[in-house]
């Protein structure tokens, strides 16, 4: 089954990829001045809403294994929600109540507190794509409750998560929407987890992210509690104010305190391209992952929270600010917005 939607510059189109085994939601942009500027995304409902394509001109700019995706593992640009990265000995407490993560499957990747949220090898549906004069937009959605999830012991909160995938001639838009359907305060964390392609190779594909601090963490990548001052001479090697190559970072490594509207930036050097992510200010950490020599990619990862969140909110004031747990009231819906801009040099 093909559908396709059109209006100027910009279509969509709904169709299935048989090797994939999921429905593809793919938008577009066609800048008939200059097909270097031409952009297309494609979205995998079936496979965790894997935004696993974005195509700039001849350029894929996240990196993604296809066979990987298939099996719903690590790679594309995958959703981590509710609950984000790593869960110290996958238990948390809540609003006086204890709760286990121990039953739910082992991740492919990353050591036994690693969790990455409970979606991303979920099947999620679809809305009609939307095509306008000026961008072309798919949202999809997926439910937590007793009924059709079966982590719903591990996080019984009764809820829907939206993304909005809104493509225009400048890059794309994501906004992520948190409905609370239940009758109790639901806690949650979001984050977007790209797998960024090396176009220009290690040496000429350069990251800056301003950001103040480093959150220190154990050898479990839980933190600790403290934060490291990323200007200060002993913590210099994670000051990425400046552009740093790829080449010379070894990082996984939680980021904090980034001043309001500064973006993170890719810079593709041997292709004049670059990659400017700027978010909405619930967005207060990111993690960057260079940590693998042999890797073909790299992750720059905009979270709402920090590490083990819901274990720091517990902690007292300090640590609460440091986790940024974020809750939504029954009835209510909770937003933000993530932004991949395209700039050409």
């Amino acid at each position: 089954m093909t559908a396709e939607y059109q209006q100027g510059a910009f279509a969509a189109e709904i169709s299935n990829d048989p090797e994939l085994a999921s429905t593809i939601l793919s938008l577009s942009y066609e800048d008939a001045q200059d097909p270097n500027k031409s952009m297309s995304i494609s979205v995998a409902p079936d496979l965790g809403s894997n935004l696993f394509r974005f195509r700039v001109g001849e350029h894929e700019v996240i990196y993604c294994e296809r066979e990987l995706l298939k099996q719903m593992q690590f790679t594309g640009d995958f959703v981590l929600w509710p609950l984000p990265n790593r869960i110290r000995d996958r238990r948390y407490s809540f609003a006086g109540q204890e709760y286990s993560l121990k039953d739910i499957p082992d991740r492919p990747e990353g050591n036994y507190v690693l969790v990455h949220g409970l979606v991303f090898d979920r099947q999620w549906q679809f809305e009609q794509p939307v095509v306008k004069p000026d961008s072309a937009s798919v949202t999809t959605y997926v439910d937590i409750n007793q009924e059709s999830d079966h982590d719903y012991q591990s996080y019984p909160f009764d809820s829907r998560l939206t993304l909005t995938y809104r493509l225009t001639s400048t890059g794309v838009q994501i906004t992520y929407a948190v409905q609370n359907k239940g009758n109790q305060i639901l806690p949650f964390g979001f984050a977007l987890h790209p797998y960024f392609s090396l176009l220009s190779g290690k040496q000429d594909t350069y990251v800056s992210l301003p950001a103040g601090t480093v959150m220190e963490a154990d050898e479990d990548l839980l933190p600790t509690g403290r934060l490291l001052d990323v200007t200060g001479t002993m913590y210099g090697m994670f000051d990425l104010h400046q552009p740093r190559a790829i080449s010379t970072l070894k990082l996984d490594h939680v980021y904090m305190d980034r001043p309001a509207g500064a973006p993170a930036v890719i810079d593709y050097r041997q292709q004049g391209l670059q990659v400017h992510i700027s978010a909405s200010d619930d967005f207060t950490h990111a993690v960057i992952y260079t940590a693998k020599p042999e890797d073909d990619f790299f992750c720059l990862e905009h979270q709402t929270c920090s590490t083990d969140a819901i274990n720091l909110h517990n902690q007292g004031d300090e640590r609460r600010k440091m986790a940024h747990l974020l809750e939504v009231k029954p009835g209510d819906t909770y937003s933000g917005t993530l932004n991949y801009q395209i700039k050409f040099q």
